[in-house]
């Protein structure tokens, strides 16, 4: 029972230091960042059209 802890647990580290790398990617925030704008951009243009 404690190795299965030790492993989930262990496991579990592994993933979320790398949820944080990925995080930190500089080109990755850049990418997603534009694509929200994109996505702000197009809702406001409906929603400018639909409010007409």
């Amino acid at each position: 029972m404690i190795l299965f802890l030790l492993l989930f647990f262990g496991l579990q580290t592994i993933v979320l230091f790398c949820c944080l790398a990925a995080g930190n990617d500089p080109l990755s925030q850049a990418i997603s960042d534009e694509e929200q704008m994109e996505f702000i951009a197009a809702w406001m243009e409906q929603r400018g059209n639909a409010q007409k």
